[in-house]
């Protein structure tokens, strides 16, 4: 019997009012671990083909996973998911801050929540099991007011995970915070739990969960914690993640051309290189540390911009928020782009979808697309950061007209106001692309066609990582690289495959991947997985169960309406070049071959849906459509 899980879910079916546990048999926690794993089973056991994202039927899941609550820096992560309001099929994200070790310790591994409230609730969920709370005294409330009342209520051990406005109101990408600084940030989570009425999740527990060998954690977390450590220490202070967070990625992805600029139409932005990230962020936003528990690498920032209109206390932006609303929209003002992104954070809005929209707009205002009677009266040219924040409230608040389609995403508001400017929506599969671009590294294009998890999602992938963070994984065979690879296909469908299974096993563990940027490997995270859980596995099995997992995620994608001609809608600027810069003149050309490769690799067939061959060889008969 696996060690490091209870073996049990919490249900909740809102349409009844009603709670219970459901034991889990042991070999599916053998099999897809917990996290990620326990997120595609349950979507997999409960929500059937035609399932649409604000059905009663829909099931959103909070999971856990073995290393949740180990005391290890990086254990403070947690998954969700569901059926993604944008691309309509199974997506997840994650989060840290201490929510899924307190729900952990309720003595449960999972919460699957299921139909719809008649009128709005909160769930509170402890040692004791689940109640069913009103919140309509919260509702309309923003996300962070919203956990303030639930803990005036409950008490301050509890953690709060709750949506704002924008959840409320269905945007199609709003999401999930905790904490006041840690979200489920991509796939619109938010606005599945305002379909069913729910406000918010409130959990606090006191069981600690049996481990294999805790003495052998505790000596594992001892080494690894003190060698993280010392490992940052020797970095420039620029690179340190404790001063900064994630801001000093300007700093490492500028000199290759990684950055977007200008909805990915420029290749270099050196106002926005001076003054976002680096030195101006801690400067100018006042940046301290802010760390999840246990964690010694400290990526969270809490920041104040102490006057001014930009005047604000709390979540200091991570690189992909600066980015997409700074760098994407020409704007340099740092304190602007901390304000709206807190803004997003209090709507619950992911940052990485609205720069998204927000460049579309502001693009489609350039090219008379838009006209000041569709934006409100709102000069939405590049730069103007005015005009953003303004823009963040509209959408926000889905103010009918350009900031209720918003709302809805790029692409679709590109279909509603037609005239080419699909040609701009920078999105594939209903969904935004990320801050990584890829004409810096092709592996970023060919990870956005092909992600199962959570369509064109950066973070579960993260094959450019290979290049941006300078992340190997020896482990499985990739230990040496070459600069000018960045712009080959060879190999990249292997590369891509591995770094997919990677991810999901990471968020399976449940573990945080920015430990890596501190030296955190893959014989580290097999090492704490088996004294957790007793498996004994190798990095065989380690990397089957990735396998595993990636493979469930795709028969779901198929089960929920996914094409072949899905993984080849990429967006059009994909295949345009820029003229300077590091990467001037590159563009993933061969990229239709490369998916196909990718498909060869994973033992998909041409169409893209796995083979017998491979259910088989991964015992995956019973899972197979």
């Amino acid at each position: 019997m696996m060690k490091g899980v209870w073996h049990k879910v919490l249900k909740v079916d809102l349409s009844k009012g009603e709670s219970h546990t459901e034991n889990v048999p042991d070999g599916i926690y053998q099999y897809f671990m917990g996290g990620s794993g326990l997120v595609g089973y349950y979507l997999w056991k409960e929500c059937r083909a035609g399932t649409g994202p604000f059905d009663p039927e829909n099931r959103l899941i909070m999971a856990a996973g073995p290393l949740s609550g180990s005391r290890q820096s990086g254990a403070a992560k947690w998954t969700a998911g569901a059926i993604g309001p944008a691309i309509k099929m199974n997506v997840e994200s994650s989060a840290t801050a201490s929510w899924g070790m307190e729900m952990k310790a309720c003595g449960i591994d999972a919460i699957v929540i299921s139909g719809k409230a008649k009128s709005p609730v909160y769930i509170k969920v402890s040692d004791d099991g689940a109640e069913i709370k009103d919140a309509a005294h919260i509702w309309g409330k923003d996300a962070y007011a919203a956990e303030d009342i639930i803990r005036a209520a409950e008490g301050d051990k509890f953690e709060v995970a709750s949506t704002g406005i924008a959840g409320e109101r269905l945007a199609r990408y709003a999401n999930v915070q905790t904490a006041k600084k840690s979200y489920l940030g991509r796939c619109g989570l938010g606005a599945v739990m305002g379909s069913k009425n729910l406000k918010a999740i409130t959990v606090h527990g006191t069981q600690e969960c049996e481990y294999y060998d805790q003495e052998k954690i505790k000596e594992l977390n001892k080494a690894l914690h003190k060698r993280m450590l010392d490992q940052q220490s020797l970095k420039p202070k620029e690179f340190q993640i404790a001063w900064l967070g994630t801001a000093m990625a300007t700093a490492l992805f500028a000199p290759q051309g990684n950055l977007p600029v200008k909805n990915y139409s420029r290749a270099e932005f050196p106002e926005g290189v001076a003054n976002l990230g680096g030195r101006p962020y801690v400067e100018k936003l006042n940046a301290k540390p802010w760390p999840c528990r246990y964690c010694v690498i400290q990526c969270h920032n809490k920041c104040e911009v102490l006057e001014g209109p930009y005047a604000y206390k709390g979540k200091g932006p991570e690189y992909e928020s600066f980015a997409m609303m700074g760098f994407n929209l020409l704007v340099s003002n740092q304190e602007a782009v901390a304000y709206a992104g807190e803004l997003a954070n209090i709507y619950s809005l992911d940052t990485i979808s609205l720069g998204g929209v927000l460049a579309w707009a502001m693009e489609s205002y350039e090219k008379g697309v838009l006209t000041k009677g569709d934006t409100y009266g709102i000069d939405l040219t590049w730069g103007n950061a005015d005009a953003m924040v303004e823009m963040v409230k509209k959408i926000g608040e889905r103010t009918p007209g350009l900031g209720w389609w918003l709302g809805e995403g790029c692409q679709a508001a590109a279909a509603h106001y037609g005239k080419g400017s699909d040609a701009w929506a920078v999105a594939m599969k209903g969904q935004e692309i990320a801050a990584h671009n890829w004409r810096a590294q092709y592996i970023s294009a060919l990870n956005y066609c092909t992600g199962v998890a959570a369509g064109p999602n950066h973070e579960r992938g993260n094959s450019q990582h290979i290049w941006v963070g300078h992340i190997l994984l020896p482990e499985w065979g990739i230990d040496h690289v070459e600069n000018a690879e960045r712009w080959s296909w060879d190999k990249a469908a292997e590369r891509n495959a591995k770094f997919h299974d990677y991810c999901n096993v990471i968020n399976s563990a449940v573990h945080c991947k920015f430990q890596e940027f501190a030296s955190y490997n893959l014989t580290d995270l097999l090492g704490v997985i088996n004294a957790a859980t007793g498996m004994e596995w190798s990095q065989e099995d380690l990397r089957q169960c990735g396998e595993r997992i990636t493979t469930l995620q795709k028969i779901l994608n198929i089960r929920y309406g996914w094409q072949k001609a899905d993984d080849f809608s990429y967006p059009k600027r994909f295949m345009e070049p820029v003229d300077s810069g590091p990467a001037a003149g590159k563009i993933p050309l061969g990229l239709d071959q490369a998916i196909l490769d990718y498909y060869a690799h994973r033992q998909w067939d041409s169409e893209g849906k796995p083979t017998p061959e491979l259910i088989a060889r991964l015992g995956m008969e019973a899972y197979a459509e």
